[in-house]
């Protein structure tokens, strides 16, 4: 369960999110060369309609969809500029008005590069999944969707998927005077874990593990890191150390391949897993993949780096 301080929610080990020095990490930021790459990303643009049962999509960034049990989920879906940098540029857009209709969505928190309006309004979606208070971001525009808020570790069954709200440490905001006043955090559907923005914090993981201990596929962020905020985005050997905690059986890095907004080169988290991970699939943005044939392989495609 979260809590709170008078309005705000505050993260499990009560840790500050805040950033210090922002001008001087804006102009390492301009500063930092590679930020985008020097050529549109190969992206693969097929029929979602034609998803098949567990099977998945990535999108970039964190934007997910899968199907399961005849549904399709759909994840924090950002196909626009909705971020502070502009996007990287592919090789083909994506048509959401050919999208299938979205049995359930989940938005993990309020950030405009995770809850952005003009992407919502070309889904048809019918049931939204989200942490506390963040109905009113998304209410006018997806008006007969049914919202379910959770708290952290509450669960709701929608048919036979079983979706829970998991803790992440990050926080939340989407002007200036709203911080924390919206829950953040990651989601369970049935045996897939995806984690939402976070920074490391082993007790978070390992209270994860503990209350949801059939965890399989594990998608984990992996980008937009730093040192300077590393409490509220994981480095990458924290990823990989949340993975192991989780003891999931395969893992999957999100929260890159779309936009840089960090100090990092452009395919420096493609690059580390590369180097630095087993049991890792990282799949060409806009390919359906099967998650059964994804574990025990250590891949990343080649579009994600130089």
């Amino acid at each position: 369960m979260s809590s709170k301080v008078k309005t705000q929610f505050v993260n499990t080990s009560n840790i500050k999110t805040s950033v210090k020095g922002i001008m001087s990490i804006i102009k390492k930021m301009r500063e930092t060369p590679r930020r985008y790459p020097d050529h549109p990303i190969q992206v693969a643009v097929e029929n979602y309609n034609n998803l098949q049962n567990g099977q998945y999509v990535w999108f970039g960034h964190d934007s997910l969809m899968f199907k399961l049990n005849n549904k399709i989920i759909m994840v924090d879906p950002i196909f626009h500029n909705a971020a502070l940098a502009k996007p990287f540029k592919y090789t083909q857009t994506f048509d959401l008005s050919l999208f299938p209709v979205i049995d359930c969505l989940i938005l993990t928190h309020s950030h405009y590069d995770h809850i952005f309006k003009q992407t919502l309004k070309l889904l048809k979606v019918l049931a939204v999944f989200t942490p506390l208070n963040n109905t009113k971001h998304i209410n006018s525009i997806l008006k007969n969707a049914q919202i379910h808020e959770l708290d952290w570790f509450q669960s709701y069954s929608y048919e036979d998927l079983k979706f829970t709200c998991v803790p992440g440490q990050h926080f939340s905001a989407r002007t200036g005077c709203d911080r924390n006043e919206s829950l953040w955090g990651g989601f369970c559907i049935n045996d897939i874990y995806v984690s939402g923005d976070t920074g490391f914090n082993e007790k978070m993981f390992q209270n994860i593990h503990k209350q949801l201990p059939n965890i399989k596929y594990c998608f984990l962020e992996n980008g937009q890191y730093s040192e300077s905020w590393e409490a509220m985005h994981m480095l990458p050997k924290q990823t990989y150390r949340a993975f192991e905690i989780l003891q999931g059986v395969q893992m999957f890095p999100i929260h890159f391949g779309k936009f840089c907004l960090t100090t990092h080169e452009w395919d420096e988290p493609a690059k580390y897993a590369l180097q630095n991970a087993d049991n890792i699939f990282a799949g060409q943005i806009g390919k359906i993949y099967t998650l059964s044939e994804c574990v025990g392989k250590k891949y990343v495609d080649k579009s994600l780096y130089d």
